[in-house]
């Protein structure tokens, strides 16, 4: 079971809250044996184009966080993605490429998290890395790398800005993989044998079979100096904050905010662009402001209070659209997490014939639902995966699915009527189903409810507050159905949506010997050929989606929305695997503009 599951987490807190909203190498020098991908798509940023303007130094930017950073030391605690200063002032091993997204070749958006594709990395703390299969990688240490020195913090003296070494990534990997609230200890990644061969070489060995998980140690482990760690235990004190990243975490106050200043010492260049070649970051610093409440973050946007504001849903983007016309926005989809899925692993249940199945989708009018819930702009082919470009190779769109995957998604309740009573339920069934209790989730299945009773289904819609979903899901603690997921994109050749029982992926609890094999094939090559494992998936996407294992959610845009002062941003959100606001270390402020616009 890949360890990345465990990022689930985040897709939960998307439907709860709606949250959440490294590195580059001055010139690309990683070594891998994947092919890399050369086609180049259109961004889908609206009102944007690249600045030819060069960069200025300077400036704050203010960003809206729906919560407080969850930890401060990532082997302490299981929420990466949510360790939001973290992100920012320390960093792994290899990282996304800034040069393939919008403001370079435009293969990626990098407007959601969890982009785990090899050829979407470039080097960061390993300036390159050799792939040796069947089990082994290779990372060659950056040169010149040096700890951030903040005279005003015990711990950061303590490290007094020394060079980041081999043996700093080992232990930081050691600890990642044995300390029990650490995410990555709970998945295969445990099984490495991590070694520094010398001081800029790091070996990592892991079976072949769980060899995909190199990625999770190259781009999901925050790494650290160990002597913070011998002399504090570890770092969960925002205060024990020392890493190699673009920002100094120099103040944080639970529930207000978090303050980052630019580190002075950092060693990264701008590698593309009008700056190519220029220190980063531009800005002075970073200010979270912690906002739950969503009313009073769109607020802070209308007011200029914060710059930018990510993960706007799309009503509240034609809101927006209308108070503020001067804004600039980014359109994107992620996966919000309303797919339902009932156990097809208990006999007594109905689900598990596969005429049931395909019955609650035919009695399913995803059209509707697009064009009234979802505002028009849905996508309603969403599970297990939805269309991304970073993943399109991966995708099986509809008009070339089999007939009998395109006729699912056709409401047609007289035939559903027919397959219920084929599979001995001519009066229907009551289907209990567990939900969050947010009021969009609610929404959305009581939407499902009605279309339902039409064919006899009675559903019992079951709300849980947030907590409660969360264990009920990782836990797998629902006897009949849930609404959830499906877990991160980046999991795709994992076959963790129709494979494997832990961490809340694959929530119907498949288990078909044909999902099994799809998953091994792809996983054997997902590191040294992405293109064929994209390919195996998209074919074998045929028989999954004929299978129905689980009713998908149609998932309408999400929008990211800036002012036009912020330069070199372009809508992204996480430039790796679920490393957010990373991107800042490029963006800068034109404060001529600013000052122009709102008067300061």
């Amino acid at each position: 079971m890949k360890v990345k599951r465990v990022c689930l987490i985040l897709g939960f807190l998307i439907i709860f809250s709606l949250i959440i909203a490294s590195c580059e190498t001055e010139t690309k020098t990683t070594t891998t044996t994947s092919k890399q991908t050369t086609q180049v798509t259109t961004a889908t940023a609206t009102k944007t184009t690249v600045d030819t303007t060069t960069p200025r130094y300077g400036g704050t930017i203010s960003i809206a966080l729906t919560m407080d950073p969850q930890t401060f030391d990532e082997s302490q605690g299981m929420m990466h993605a949510t360790a939001f200063t973290l992100l920012l002032t320390n960093q792994e091993l290899m990282t996304g490429n800034w040069e393939i997204g919008p403001a370079g070749t435009g293969q990626y958006d990098w407007a959601i998290m969890d982009l785990g594709k090899i050829d979407g990395k470039t080097g960061c703390l390993a300036e390159s890395w050799d792939i040796i299969e069947p089990d082994t990688m290779i990372f060659h240490i950056r040169q010149g790398v040096k700890f951030a020195l903040n005279p005003a913090s015990e711990a950061s003296r303590l490290v007094n800005g020394r060079e980041f070494t081999a043996n700093d990534a080992v232990f930081s990997l050691k600890q990642l993989i044995t300390q029990p609230r650490s995410a990555i200890s709970l998945g295969d990644t445990r099984k490495a044998i991590i070694t520094a061969e010398d001081e800029r070489t790091v070996k990592i060995v892991l079976p072949p079979e769980n060899y995909e998980d190199m990625l999770i140690m190259g781009d999901f482990a925050s790494l650290w100096a160990p002597e913070v760690t011998q002399k504090y235990g570890n770092m969960t004190d925002w205060k024990n904050s020392v890493g190699t990243g673009p920002f100094i975490l120099t103040d944080y106050i639970a529930a207000s905010s978090a303050n980052l200043e630019r580190n002075n010492n950092y060693w990264e260049t701008d590698p593309i662009g009008p700056g190519k070649g220029k220190q980063l970051p531009y800005l002075d610093g970073v200010k979270y402001l912690i906002i739950p409440d969503l009313s009073t973050r769109l607020s802070a946007l209308r007011t200029a209070k914060i710059d930018l504001l990510n993960n706007v849903w799309w009503e509240d983007a034609v809101s927006l659209e209308q108070t503020n016309p001067e804004l600039l926005k980014k359109k994107f989809y992620a996966n919000v997490g309303l797919a339902i899925n009932a156990r097809v692993d208990k006999p007594n249940l109905p689900y598990k014939d596969i005429k049931v199945r395909r019955a609650l989708m035919m009695a399913t009018d995803f059209e509707t639902i697009k064009n009234t819930f979802a505002g028009g702009e849905a996508q309603i082919v969403s599970w297990p995966i939805l269309y991304l470009k970073e993943y399109k190779n991966a995708y099986l769109p509809l008009e070339e699915a089999p007939e009998s995957v395109q006729e699912l998604y056709k409401y047609n309740p007289e035939k559903a009527k027919t397959l219920l009573t084929e599979a001995g339920y001519p009066e229907g069934f009551t289907m209990h189903l567990i939900c969050s209790n947010l009021a969009s989730t609610i929404d959305y299945v009581s939407i499902v409810k009605d279309m339902w009773k039409e064919v006899g289904i009675e559903l019992i819609i079951e709300p849980k507050e947030g907590a409660a979903m969360t264990g009920i899901t990782f836990m797998r603690a629902y006897e009949e159905a849930i609404v959830g997921g499906p877990a991160p994109i980046s999991n795709l050749y994992n076959g963790i949506f129709f494979t494997g029982a832990k961490f809340g992926g694959n929530q119907s609890m498949v288990d078909d010997p044909l999902a099994w094999e799809a998953k091994d094939k792809m996983l054997r090559i997902a590191l040294t050929d992405p293109d064929a494992a994209d390919a195996i998936h998209k074919e074998f996407m045929k028989y999954v989606l004929d299978q129905a294992w689980a009713i998908p959610a149609v998932t309408p845009p999400q929008y990211h929305f800036w002012y036009p002062w912020l330069k070199n941003y372009h809508g992204e959100m996480s430039i790796g695997y679920s490393n957010n606001y990373n991107y800042t270390k490029y963006a800068w402020i034109d404060k001529d503009l600013r000052k122009e616009m709102i008067g300061r």
